[in-house]
């Protein structure tokens, strides 16, 4: 009996080895650190951990108190002895924890760890410990620092972009407003001949009045009429410019106003450019509504698009030319119609025109910006829409604007 019972035991204590030495194994060659902790000490680990923080051998990393692996201060900055019995408290209250952690190797390189600790029951060797799985996240933390200071980069580089981008959109508007300073001096002879001729005249007149007729009863009030007269044409003069000068002057806030009061404005300053090209202007101005525009810039839209017209008239030698300008309310915005009928536009060309630097006028020394500045205007500016259609014989503009 006592020889069985030996036997058993034998039996028994050679499984249970066999097994160990099995377990053992696969604890060692585990691809992350494992320990086992108890009463706040590593009491057991695998051969990964110990090549993990750079240690020759287990004993030596064993006699290490866990706190000393660790900097004083974490990166977040707490104390490590304050963090760690945080964590220890959690593992204890909810049965596991998971957290990152920074560790310092043999060689006091800091080492990002993400641990993941839970308790068990270890038997009578083991009862109530805590296993403890290492994973090496330095390279995944690195990389992430890296990322966020390229995000940061990019940020700064993005908004220096726009900035750039924005100065550029600034220069490109008053490049265009600048091709077209000679066609508006031109426009503002057109402007000042008539006035000037009539005053001119009425001087004249005036002078030959008073060598001719100085004791004439009449000769008073006459003069009197044509000095007013002069000074309305003065006024006439004087108002030419300022609308000239107020067009140049960069406007840098939205104002809530009638679109037709600024269709007016704008055709008043080419006035008597169109009529001395014998060009008839129609007017359909029927929105009522207000909206926020910046007034100068939906001018320099209304003069690109007048003068394109009126150039392609001049290049067709259109008989009877004329331009139908109309505005209507359309679901709380306005759209603005500008057609006329100079016999439209190629349809391979019409896709092109609101292109930069896309001209059919080189010859005659077009830039190719005022449609391309349009758009801008009109769509970054104002968030609204352009296009250009072929319509009854003739070219139509079509602008929607309304409230942001």
């Amino acid at each position: 009996m006592e020889i069985f019972l030996l036997l058993i035991i034998i039996a028994i204590s050679f499984f249970y080895l066999r097994d160990h030495r099995f377990y053992k194994t696969l604890f060692n060659m585990f691809s992350d650190g494992i320990s086992i902790i108890s009463d706040n000490k590593i009491v057991d680990c695998n051969d990964t951990l110990v090549k993990l923080f750079g240690y020759k051998d287990k004993k030596e990393f064993l006699s290490m108190h866990p706190l000393n692996l660790t900097p004083a201060f974490q990166p977040d900055g707490s104390l490590s002895f304050e963090k760690a019995n945080k964590m220890m408290e959690v593992a204890k209250k909810e049965g596991k924890c998971k957290f990152d952690w920074v560790f310092l190797d043999s060689e006091q390189n800091e080492k990002w760890i993400e641990i993941d600790i839970f308790q068990f029951n270890g038997g009578l060797l083991f009862r109530q410990k805590f296993c403890m799985v290492w994973r090496d996240i330095t390279l995944r933390i690195k990389v992430q620092k890296q990322l966020e200071e390229f995000n940061d980069n990019l940020e700064v580089m993005i908004k220096e972009e726009v900035e750039k981008n924005k100065q550029k959109e600034e220069l490109l508007i008053m490049q265009s407003k600048l091709a077209q300073l000679g066609e508006m001096l031109s426009m503002i002879a057109h402007q000042w001949r008539q006035p000037l001729a009539a005053i001119s005249s009425s001087v004249i007149d005036m002078q030959m009045k008073l060598m001719l007729n100085k004791d004439d009863e009449k000769l008073l009030p006459y003069m009197e009429k044509q000095l007013e007269d002069i000074e309305n044409f003065t006024q006439s003069l004087t108002n030419t410019i300022n609308d000239f000068k107020d067009f140049y002057k960069p406007g840098k806030k939205k104002q809530h106003l009638n679109i037709n009061n600024t269709v007016e404005k704008a055709f008043a300053m080419v006035k008597s450019s169109l009529v001395s090209f014998n060009i008839e202007v129609e007017f359909d101005l029927k929105s009522a509504q207000k909206i926020y525009y910046f007034e100068n810039e939906i001018m320099q839209v209304f003069l690109n698009i007048l003068q394109n017209s009126r150039e392609n008239f001049l290049l067709k030698d259109t008989k009877k030319p004329k331009i139908l300008i109309s505005t209507k309310d359309e679901k709380g915005k306005v759209e603005i119609k500008i057609c006329d009928n100079g016999g439209g536009c190629d349809q391979k060309i019409i896709k092109r025109i609101f292109e930069p630097y896309f001209s059919t006028k080189y010859e005659k020394n077009g830039t190719g910006l005022g449609l391309y500045m349009s758009l801008k205007i009109v769509q970054e500016h104002h968030n609204g829409q352009i296009k250009a259609e072929n319509e009854n014989g003739g070219l139509c503009f079509i602008i929607v604007l309304g409230d942001e």
